[in-house]
């Protein structure tokens, strides 16, 4: 088992649900019902969230290019957070959406002509 921080390929540790991950939450569940009141637990329980049961999925298509550097940026990504004193930083709860956002911003101020030359760039191969 990794150290919870993963591979390139996102598959082992950036996961919701994984066994690990249950464990810990059952863990926290029955350490908060032991040692608090019952309204307290349900609150533990409401913020956090299975991002597969309350997010919406798409699945998208890349190309083989855009990918690899998707891969390097998402571990280039994980190193900065990693050494600005942050342990977590999984692939679908964070690197994803981060991404997404980022990308409407860039493509929002984006004129006509910026979006034809990336889009040549892609092409159709």
């Amino acid at each position: 088992m990794s150290d919870g921080w993963g591979d390139a390929s996102g598959i082992e540790g950036n996961y919701e649900g994984n066994d690990e991950e249950k464990t810990n939450e059952m863990n926290e569940t029955t350490e908060t019902s032991s040692s608090n009141s019952t309204e307290e637990t349900s609150s533990t329980r409401q913020t956090k969230t299975n991002i597969k049961n309350e997010w919406n999925g798409r699945t998208i298509y890349i190309p083989d290019g855009i990918l690899d550097e998707l891969e390097d940026t998402y571990l280039e990504s994980q190193l900065k957070v990693r050494k600005a004193g942050q342990d977590k930083f999984k692939k679908n709860r964070h690197f994803y959406p981060l991404l997404v956002q980022f990308g409407l911003e860039a493509l929002s101020d984006a004129d006509a002509d910026e979006i034809q030359t990336r889009l040549s760039s892609i092409g159709d191969k």
